[in-house]
This record gives C-alpha cells, sequence and structure tokens, in this order.
C-alpha cells in the first residue's frame, strides 16, 4: 500500500483563527478528504465541530499520516509522537530548518524516522495535493488559489513557490491533476521515492518535475527508476547557471549540481528535458490531450 494512500489525518496546529497555517489546512480536510480527521491543538477542545486533542497519543484510533503546522522546534517532538503512534507518514509544511541554519533539527527528525519507520515529506514544502482521496496540505485558501480539476498529471517541485504558480496555471487551463507534491528539504522522501510510490498509481500518466538538485549518490538511482516508469518524465532543471546554482542552493539547501552532467544523462535515458518554465508549460498542455 503506498503511504500516500491516506484514510486517516491528525493534523498538528489546527486553528479557528482564519489566515493562519493550521487553519487553512483543517478547512481543505474538512471540504475534501473523506476519511477521519483530528485536530490536535492544546488550546481548543473543539474545532469546527471536531473533537481536538491536546497530542496524538490522546487519540485512540489509529493515524495514517499526520501534517504538522507548527514552529519548528517543537516538531521533532511532534514526529517522535507520531512514531510511537505508529503513523506511516508525516508531512511537515513548517520551515525554519536546514533553509536557515537549523540542520540540528532535521537531523532528529531523521533520528526519529529511522527510529520508528515513520516517512518524512518536508520539511519546508508545501506537501501534497491529490483531488482523487482529497489531500490538501497547501496551504493557500482555495478563493486565492483554485485546485485543478482530477486528471492525470503528476507534478513534482522542490519548491513550494513553483508548485504553486505551476497549479494557478493548471487551473486557468482548465487542466487536470492527479497529485502534485512539494517536498521541500526533502530530508527524507526525495524524488526517487515519490517516483517508486507512483510507479503502480493508475490516475498517474505522466510525471512533471521542477528539479533544484537530486541528494548526492542518487542520480543513477533516480535515472533508472524515472526510465523503468513507461509513461514519460518530463524534467525542468533549475541553477543552469552558477548564480542560479548558489540561489538555489540558499533557498533550499540543496546543492543544484552540474547542469551539463543532467542535461547529457537525461538524454540517455529518454527522459524529456524542459529548457524553459515555457517548455514545461507547452509539454503540460500538449500532454493533456494525449492522456
Amino acid at each position: 500500500m503506498s503511504i500516500f494512500d491516506i484514510k486517516s489525518v491528525a493534523i498538528v496546529g489546527a486553528s479557528n483563527k482564519e489566515g493562519k497555517v493550521g487553519n487553512i489546512i483543517l478547512k481543505n480536510f474538512i471540504k475534501r478528504f473523506p476519511g477521519k480527521i483530528y485536530p490536535i491543538n492544546p488550546n481548543y477542545d473543539n474545532l469546527y465541530n471536531l473533537k481536538c486533542y491536546k497530542n496524538i497519543l490522546e487519540i485512540n484510533e489509529n493515524i495514517d499520516a499526520v501534517v504538522i503546522a507548527i514552529p519548528a522546534e517543537g516538531v521533532p517532538e511532534v514526529v517522535k509522537q507520531a512514531g510511537e503512534k505508529g503513523v506511516k507518514l508525516a508531512i511537515i509544511v513548517s520551515a525554519g530548518f536546514s533553509e536557515v541554519g537549523r540542520k540540528d533539527l532535521e537531523e532528529k527528525i531523521l533520528e526519529y524516522s529511522k527510529k520508528y519507520g515513520i516517512r518524512i515529506l518536508g520539511p519546508n514544502g508545501m506537501g501534497v495535493y491529490d483531488p482523487y482521496n482529497g489531500i490538501d496540505t497547501f496551504f493557500v485558501d482555495d478563493k486565492r488559489l483554485i485546485r485543478p480539476k482530477k486528471g492525470k498529471i503528476v507534478l513534482l517541485s522542490q519548491s513550494g513557490a513553483i508548485a504553486l504558480a505551476v497549479m494557478e496555471w493548471l487551473s486557468s487551463k482548465n487542466i487536470g491533476v492527479s497529485k502534485i507534491i512539494s517536498y521541500g528539504n526533502k530530508i527524507d522522501l526525495d524524488e526517487v521515492e515519490i517516483l517508486k510510490e507512483l510507479k503502480d498509481d493508475q490516475n498517474s500518466k505522466a510525471i512533471f518535475i521542477y528539479m533544484e538538485g537530486l541528494r548526492e549518490g542518487r542520480g543513477k538511482e533516480f535515472l533508472e527508476v524515472a526510465s523503468q516508469l513507461n509513461r514519460p518524465v518530463i524534467v525542468l532543471k533549475s541553477g543552469k547557471t552558477k548564480r542560479g546554482s548558489v540561489a538555489v542552493s540558499s533557498h533550499t539547501a540543496s546543492m543544484a549540481g552540474d547542469y551539463e552532467v543532467y542535461r547529457n544523462l537525461f538524454k540517455q535515458y529518454n527522459i524529456i528535458e524542459a529548457k524553459s518554465m515555457g517548455d514545461f508549460m507547452i509539454y503540460l498542455k500538449t500532454l493533456t490531450f494525449y492522456l
């Protein structure tokens, strides 16, 4: 079973304060998610007619995923509790980690991830939008950002800003998606792991990736996994210049890598490279007619 096959979710940092990240995410799930929702915030007893819990260990039911939207300092303890609870996936939308010099917090999270077998998406990303199963951790109100309809395209993006921009464009063109996944600092789940999860997803017929850079030692595996998917994989590689590479690194604490190496390997493994954001959008629009 895919880790993205989620039937129950706990939302840490849930709130009734309009505009707060935890408020937007909670309302996203209430509107779209058919499974069980467990708000977590010690300051509330109830939120939108849902019982609110002080922490994840108070919940007596099984939980598939936890969405974490609290300040960075408190995230490792939540991951620890989620691991003790047997949760299989933590989606961390909180920022304030290695991108601002707090790699120690990420190391603590990874320690708990390995100890308890809980997978981590993020931190410092938008998370997951999946119109098929109602998952929506994108913390922009849907009055400001219309969500795309159901479709057959997957978008993977380390950058949350790019994910949001493409999501808005897709909605404006009435192009549907099966998933949009923004994975931020990718301390655990990265492009390789996500592609493996998508291999048997019948709703995902073409995969678009905005790539800032692969983790060290992951290049060959990425190419092999992508080439074995038996569906189009289109990549827009950022950081093509030295200046761009530095900008990418400072944004997500990821080394962008040498562009020429990426370009040549994409050709060898039959991965389609979009040369620009304009090309990327053209591929998105064109492939829609064939899926």
